[in-house]
């Protein structure tokens, strides 16, 4: 009992440092015509508080997160903290795309131990995140490039995440520069809808974008999507 006493004080500390991090090196930007939220890479690197963050999330056990928005909140801020330790650690200026290999993704090619087991961005992402069913972390993981739907400037956590995700997604589709765009009955999407559309009502996105545009969208909404800028979503 004392243990789990400690875990959650542990827990709640790394969340409220995680806060500082992104509210302290976030700022809005537009370049390239993309609006999104910059991050000062330099002065993140340089941060002790990322250390701690990271030791935190390399220590903690996953099982402990016995719920779904436990596991959700967990792994989106886990996938996030890692692609900025990726981009400091390898030292990235331009785009997360350098770090791949011939044969190989950055997402494939780089991996974290957490609590004694090896994970990869894209184990993370694919095996643990997505399976969980919620469309909405599309909106809230990030990749750390200007196209990718922009990092909060706040921790999710399990008691606010139906909030965080419903205002990530208003957020992402409010930037008209690469969220959504609406003309002439005819929606303009992030690529990133395209990507994983069968996540989003098995691939029916006009259904699903229903419930955010009852009275735009309709049977005969058409579809396009945003070019993708993988340049560094750097400040």
């Amino acid at each position: 009992m004392i243990f789990i006493v400690l875990f959650s004080i542990n827990s709640h500390a790394y969340l409220d440092q995680l806060d500082g991090l992104l509210g302290t090196h976030l700022n809005t930007v537009t370049k390239n015509n993309i609006q999104y939220n910059g991050v000062d890479y330099d002065a993140w690197h340089n941060d002790p508080r990322h250390a701690e963050v990271l030791n935190n999330i390399l220590n903690t056990n996953p099982d402990i997160h016995d719920t779904r928005e436990d596991k959700l909140a967990f792994w989106i801020n886990t996938y996030n903290v890692l692609t900025i330790d990726l981009i400091n650690k390898e030292n990235e200026r331009e785009t997360i795309k350098n770090l791949g290999g011939f044969f190989s993704s950055p997402w494939k090619k780089f991996k974290w131990t957490i609590a004694g087991k090896s994970y990869t961005l894209d184990e993370i992402e694919h095996e643990i995140i997505r399976p969980l069913g919620e469309p909405r972390i599309h909106f809230a993981i990030n990749c750390a490039a200007k196209s990718c739907p922009d990092l909060r400037a706040e921790s999710y956590r399990a008691d606010q995440l139906e909030e965080q995700l419903a205002e990530q997604t208003r957020l992402t589709f409010d930037n008209q520069t690469k969220g959504l765009q609406y003309k002439d009955n005819q929606v303009t999407l992030t690529k990133v809808m395209d990507w994983f559309k069968e996540d989003f009502n098995e691939g029916n996105l006009l259904s699903w974008l229903k419930y955010y545009y009852p009275e735009n969208i309709n049977d005969q909404t058409s579809i396009r999507f945003f070019d993708y800028d993988w340049s560094l979503n750097k400040q």
